[in-house]
């Protein structure tokens, strides 16, 4: 805790009491939302090759990416730090630093925390970002109904580059993109998760979710310049945004103030199998189901 005191200052009003008590002291209004994630290295980062602020950046951006998928507004985030027993002071203030600009750059102040150091000599560096928000009427999973379009923002596969760098470190959380989407689109917007296990794997826990089936059509996926089509279906680490919008509603081919891509993929259907129907060009259908990458939970 001292640690994250030292590196780490907020002047946001909201925050009344910050780090170094035992606990942080909030203004906060309306209903609240809480999440916690995770990044492990040799899961979700290669510590050894990337700098640790990117390590940072990522682990709040991740955990904001939550909010944005239930269009709420971030309050405050709290970071938990294990680090590696022989992890350098200057990774770790870079690494505090980079915590504290993502927090900041994202109207999320962070207000606390813990930091350890593991005994054994190969555990790895752990950080767990809990994230606080604000939202009357969360998005939810389970909002979408048969006959929905489905949308998603930017463009998929291959955030992850074989040195251990690429998107998945870099992204934005579309917290500016969620809050135009329920701005514009209001009630109509039925459903929203953000994709962070592949595209097929989130469609399904969205269909799931609302008791329908996903029909995607691979043609209209937009994907990242350089990257199989294929590995927009399974690839994680994306952070994009899929929602489901009613039938027959008019969504903007771009959203938010960096005018970020919409691209409608698919719709909605009735309850069936597979959960998640890839249609080819050819008129083929595929099983994308178990499509998709799997973090260990």
């Amino acid at each position: 805790m001292a640690l994250i005191g030292r590196h780490v200052t907020t002047r946001d009003p909201r925050v009344r009491l910050g780090p170094g008590d035992d606990l942080a002291v909030l203004d906060a209004s309306g209903g609240l939302l809480a999440g916690v994630d995770q990044v492990i290295d040799g899961v979700h980062v290669l510590a050894d090759r990337v700098s640790w602020d990117r390590i940072g950046r990522k682990a709040v951006s991740r955990s904001l990416s939550d909010i944005a998928a239930m269009g709420g507004r971030p309050l405050a985030t709290l970071a938990a730090v294990v680090l590696p027993a022989g992890a350098r002071e200057g990774d770790v203030e870079r690494l505090c630093r980079g915590l504290q600009e993502a927090a900041e750059r994202w109207g999320a102040p962070l207000v606390g925390g813990d930091v350890a150091f593991q005994r054994s000599g190969d555990a790895p560096l752990t950080i767990s970002v809990t994230v606080l928000g604000l939202s009357d009427e969360p998005v939810r999973r389970s909002g979408g109904r048969p006959g929905d379009d489905l949308y998603v923002t930017g463009v998929l596969g291959g955030a992850v580059l074989p040195d251990g760098g690429g998107h998945h470190l870099d992204f934005s959380p579309r917290l500016p993109e969620a809050a135009a989407l329920t701005a514009t689109i209001g009630r109509d917007l039925h459903a929203m998760i953000d994709i962070s296990d592949g595209l097929c794997r989130d469609a399904g826990r969205l269909a799931e979710a609302s008791g329908c089936r996903a029909v995607l059509r691979s043609a209209d996926i937009p994907v990242r310049v350089g990257v199989p089509r294929e590995a927009a279906f399974a690839d994680g680490e994306d952070y994009e945004l899929l929602f489901a919008v009613a039938g027959g509603v008019v969504v903007p081919d771009q959203i938010g103030p960096a005018a970020c891509a919409v691209t409608r993929i698919g719709t909605l259907g009735s309850e069936a199998e597979p959960r998640v129907a890839i249609m080819h060009p050819d008129g083929t259908c595929e099983d994308g189901s178990d499509l998709g990458w799997m973090h260990g939970s």
